[in-house]
């Protein structure tokens, strides 16, 4: 791969930082630029087009409209799941490329920070983020602010909906792409909040993003790892087919 070049240093100004995202865990992939706490260029890669083969020209053509190289940006954030295992590998693998070509730091962000995020910022002190897990399973995890920062209250976990439902806390919001999945269930319960917000908001992964990189963090390419929600069914025939197929070629030998 050649010489990966040197961990750039922090920007001496917030006001100055140019930082590439990508959000690749939905069924839609989001790549976008700020420059400080401004998105300056954005693309929405719809499912059919999330591949790392379509990701490198939108970040040309956003880099070319803002005058920039790839060797300007500061930093590279990069959303981390849980989320979609195909899309999370596309998002991380473009990620680690860039910045061990030019040196920039890898953010790792969490994208249910980036949604419980967006809840703080729309005014929600207190929110659970969810997402469904498949086999009547999802995941969840509780934010609430603090001081106007955001802070977990709990580790990320996968629960039943069941176990899910019976230990609910309706003092807090709910929002994340597993929304309409219990949305029927907690309509009918007394006192719950829903907040519809399973998109993933720039201007939230930007602030998180710059953030840790004010705190001059940065990932290790080579050891980042993605939250994988559990794969689909169809992803783990594909698999089990890529498996049987080398089995089968191996004792042929």
């Amino acid at each position: 791969m050649g010489i990966i070049p040197e961990i750039k240093a922090v920007p001496s100004l917030a006001s100055e930082a140019k930082v590439l995202l990508l959000e690749t865990s939905g069924s839609s992939g989001v790549v976008a630029l700020g420059f400080g706490t401004t998105i300056v260029a954005h693309r929405v890669l719809e499912i059919a087009k999330r591949h790392v083969s379509d990701m490198a020209p939108a970040i040309a053509e956003m880099l070319k409209e803002c005058g920039w190289e790839a060797k300007n940006l500061d930093a590279i954030a990069t959303g981390i799941g849980p989320g979609s295992y195909t899309g999370l590998r596309i998002g991380l693998m473009s990620a680690r490329t860039l910045a061990m070509m030019t040196g920039s730091r890898l953010l790792g962000i969490s994208t249910f920070e980036i949604l419980a995020q967006h809840c703080l910022e729309a005014g929600h002190a207190k929110v659970e983020i969810i997402a469904d897990a498949q086999q009547d399973k999802i995941y969840a995890q509780r934010f609430e602010s603090n001081n106007s920062q955001l802070v977990s209250e709990s580790e990320l976990k996968i629960v039943s909906t069941a176990e899910w439902l019976a230990n609910r806390d309706i003092s807090f919001a709910i929002a994340g792409p597993g929304v309409t999945k219990v949305q029927p269930l907690t309509q009918a319960k007394e006192g719950m909040v829903v907040e519809q917000s399973g998109n993933i908001n720039k201007e939230s992964f930007l602030a998180l993003a710059l953030k840790k990189l004010f705190s001059h963090h940065s990932d290790d390419p080579l050891s980042l790892q993605p939250l994988y929600l559990r794969r689909s069914s169809a992803e783990e025939q594909w698999d089990k087919r890529i498996a049987d197929k080398v089995n089968r070629e191996s004792k042929s030998q």
